[in-house]
């Protein structure tokens, strides 16, 4: 769990990070990062974000174990900085943009690891929330569909142990999918038509072939393609990884809470055998009887989407279809990454929908 510290200077340092907060921010070119920038009554701005002479936004950072009532003063700032952006305040030579936004960006452990439920308060209407991700440095923009869905989760006696969502692709297939548009884009495309794409990616004929729409929308709320369905610059950085990298980067990025919750239910065995129904709620009776949400909801559907990927993506699970015996063949948590990647390419399917993607590059069929 990184400092605000950390999470001030991966925004001062970090290419990746700066350019996922311009694309949630829909600003191309030169962008100024004014670090610990004062205001009037003594209030300091982590960063003030000019462009053309024109401060975009004020962005206020918070560490990722920040309690209820730091969280609060960050907003107490944010409305402040609204205020700036509302009666066009001086600020030294600056003037504000006709689209001036206040920003709050912190890390996706406040999401999963805080008791409080960050849908329940009331922001500014210039605030947009960016969520950083610890992991790959890719930034989100946290929607107001998310807020709801986090504010229904509490009224529902819902837990939160991740905020991704998940279902109905493999992660090889977000591999395939970052690939290619990084490929179009090298070739020259600087904006990609979804449908037209997905006319050429249905050719590799994946497990969930008739969902690329799905995988589109994925990769695009994980930050890590950008509103004209180019790679942001951490979808650059997995899409040039091999595929071992890869799923051990999104596993650990994404994956590890949910698999976390899905060990339990073996309850220290290798060997269960239990429905996905009977699965979720064995997951709720380890959550005070409460649903997990993107996990045992849906009458298992959920269920069975983590189990395909843990199955199909990394090998980390054996079962036949439609079958309730399921097997536990490793533990990733008890490996190094080295030897992770290398249980990732011995029991991965992902190798023969990557390889036959390759062969219509290489036909030329792109």
């Amino acid at each position: 769990m990184i400092s605000e510290a950390e999470v001030q200077t991966r925004v001062y340092n970090d290419p990746i990070v700066q350019e996922g907060i311009s694309n949630a921010l829909l600003l191309d070119g030169e962008l100024e990062y004014i670090r610990e920038d004062p205001y009037i009554n003594g209030i300091t701005a982590d960063f003030t974000l000019v462009r053309d002479n024109k401060i975009e936004a004020i962005i206020e950072c918070k560490a990722g174990n920040i309690n209820v009532t730091d969280y609060v003063r960050g907003i107490g700032q944010l409305l402040q900085y609204d205020y700036y952006g509302e009666t066009k305040l001086p600020h030294k030579s600056f003037d504000y943009s006709d689209d001036f936004r206040t920003v709050f960006f912190f890390p996706a452990t406040v999401l999963s690891d805080n008791s409080f439920n960050i849908a329940k308060f009331k922001y500014p209407k210039s605030t947009i929330i960016l969520e950083l991700n610890e992991s790959s440095n890719a930034v989100r923009k946290i929607t107001q569909k998310e807020l709801s869905e986090l504010d229904a989760a509490e009224n529902d006696n819902l837990v939160t142990i991740s905020p991704y969502y998940f279902r109905d692709n493999r992660i090889f297939e977000y591999y395939i999918l970052l690939k290619h548009l990084l490929f179009k884009n090298q070739l020259g495309y600087e904006k990609l038509d979804r449908k037209e794409e997905e006319k050429f990616l249905v050719q590799t004929q994946t497990i969930n072939n008739g969902n690329w729409r799905n995988a589109f929308i994925t990769v695009s709320n994980l930050g890590l393609i950008d509103s004209n369905n180019i790679p942001s610059e951490a979808g650059k950085h997995l899409a040039l990884l091999d595929y071992g990298k890869f799923a051990v980067t999104m596993y650990h990025s994404y994956v590890e809470p949910y698999y976390e919750a899905l060990l339990e239910a073996f309850g220290g065995d290798n060997r269960m055998v239990a429905s996905n129904q009977e699965i979720a709620s064995r997951i709720r009776e380890q959550h005070k009887d409460r649903d997990v949400l993107y996990l045992t909801q849906s009458s298992g559907r959920y269920i069975s989407s983590w189990m395909n990927i843990l199955r199909d993506d990394y090998g980390i699970v054996s079962f036949a279809p439609r079958s309730n015996d399921k097997t536990l063949v490793y533990n990733p948590n008890e490996l190094n990454d080295v030897f992770f990647e290398k249980k990732v390419s011995e029991n991965s399917v992902a190798k023969e929908y990557i390889n036959k993607y390759l062969e219509l590059m290489r036909k030329g069929m792109v």
